[in-house]
């Protein structure tokens, strides 16, 4: 029998790096199961749009206790008059864009008008409301502007026109950021454009005495109020909410900016101070830190969306600073449940972790440039225990994109120690065990 073989690299003083099984289940693609569920509903929909859309029948899916309909009501599972909501699992909000992309055109079909909010499920946020009607927009209309135009049916033409027109003149006055939503308010010039072109190219090819275009259902029709005014195709006491709640938004979201660049900062001059041998100030910045990302939690309670982005990325180098102090402290690895000063979630906590192996790769060089083997080994232990206990999990966005990086800096710490037991058994000097040039650590 052979002898039996021991771990490689990886010693008995290892830290133990687990991420629970509330982190394994929380990156479990189980979005995935929902989308499954949800995209054959979607596709029947469009499928009895497209085959059959003057049919009275077709707004079937977008009504209330239609399969279609109640799945987007459990997903957004918002509460009475309640339009602002967290962030959606992955990719189910652009799902939901769909399906009131969808809603819209049978809504348009049947009205002649553009589908208001307040028909859509309680829990469907601003932002998916404006990207589904503005895909809407710039994709259906258009197409349903050339199908009009094929039956020479210059009414229909008309009212798209004004439709969109309407459209583009309301959301001018929208602030809308660089982004998804502004891309595609962008698009809404090209569908006026499309319309106006339609209906220049219908009137010079009209044959002399011809008629132009058949009658459409009244409820197609534009219609005119008693005093001569047209009425109008789209809500504005609706928009002019959304537009309101986006500016107290934007408001609030500068606030958070300016207060995330002092968590920033901090967590970073105390990563800084580490590396210095100051742990005593480290400390004091990030208990700065968690006292300003409090703060931040009571400004953003009623705009959750505003954990995305600057806060998040903050709130991943507080992480990233507080798992480094407790490793030089004690040589251990915090686990989610061990945050308790300031809630991060489960994508804020594993950045921070990806993180701490390169700090660790810093002080594994301080470890070999004195030729501390025993260091450098505590070091190798901490990244590979963290490549280990990541190992097998589904990994959202930039967070795989981080585990590259952690399997480099495992390899250039073996490679280091293998050369410290070179120069050890030499008795001194220096040993360069490969002339090819190591991969770069991600900063």
């Amino acid at each position: 029998m052979p002898p039996s073989l021991p771990r490689l690299f990886l010693s008995k003083a290892a830290p133990e790096v687990n991420v629970g099984d509330r982190l394994r289940l929380h990156f479990k693609r189980e979005d995935d199961t929902k989308i499954s569920t949800l995209q054959p509903l979607l596709l029947a929909s469009k499928n009895q749009l497209e085959r059959n859309p003057c049919a009275s029948s077709f707004t079937t899916g977008f009504v209330p206790s239609t399969p279609l309909y109640d799945f987007i009501q459990k997903e957004v599972d918002g509460e009475s008059g309640v339009v602002k909501t967290a962030r959606k699992p992955y990719h189910l909000t652009y799902r939901i864009e769909d399906f009131i992309q969808q809603a819209s055109y049978a809504h348009f079909l049947e009205s002649g008008k553009l589908l208001p909010q307040s028909k859509l499920p309680v829990g469907v946020s601003d932002e998916e409301y404006l990207g589904g009607i503005m895909s809407f927009c710039n994709h259906d209309i258009q197409r349903y502007v050339v199908g009009r135009a094929i039956e020479r049916d210059t009414t229909s033409v008309n009212l798209c026109k004004g439709l969109v027109g309407e459209m583009f003149e309301k959301f001018s006055e929208f602030d809308f950021r660089n982004g998804p939503i502004r891309r595609k308010f962008d698009g809404i010039k090209y569908a006026v454009r499309k319309c106006e072109n339609v209906l220049y190219e219908l009137a010079v090819t009209e044959r002399e005495g011809g008629v132009v275009g058949g009658e459409e259902p009244k409820a197609k029709k534009q219609k005119v109020e008693e005093d001569g005014e047209v009425e109008s195709f789209v809500d504005s006491g609706e928009l002019a909410a959304i537009k309101k709640r986006f500016e107290d938004y934007d408001a609030t979201r500068e606030i958070v900016i300016k207060k995330c660049r002092e968590i920033q900062k901090g967590a970073k001059n105390s990563i800084f101070a580490m590396h210095r041998g100051d742990l005593k100030r480290a400390k004091t910045l990030i208990e700065m830190c968690e006292t300003v990302g409090n703060e931040i939690l009571i400004i953003i309670k009623d705009e959750p969306t505003l954990r995305q982005g600057s806060f998040s990325n903050s709130l991943e180098e507080y992480a990233e600073a507080l798992l480094f102090w407790t490793w030089l402290d004690n040589g251990s690895v915090m686990t989610f449940e061990d945050f308790k000063k300031i809630e991060i979630n489960e994508e804020e906590y594993l950045g921070g972790i990806c993180d701490l192996s390169g700090e660790v790769g810093r002080v594994a060089v301080q470890y070999g440039t004195k030729r501390d083997q025993e260091g450098v080994q505590k070091c190798l232990d901490t990244n590979l225990s963290i490549l280990i206990g990541l190992e097998g999990l589904y990994l959202p966005g930039k967070l795989s994109k981080k585990m590259d990086p952690l399997k480099q800096s495992v390899q250039k710490l073996e490679t280091v120690l293998y050369e410290l037991s070179l120069i050890q058994s030499k008795g001194g000097g220096f040993v360069s065990v490969s002339n090819e040039a190591q991969p770069k650590e991600e900063e």
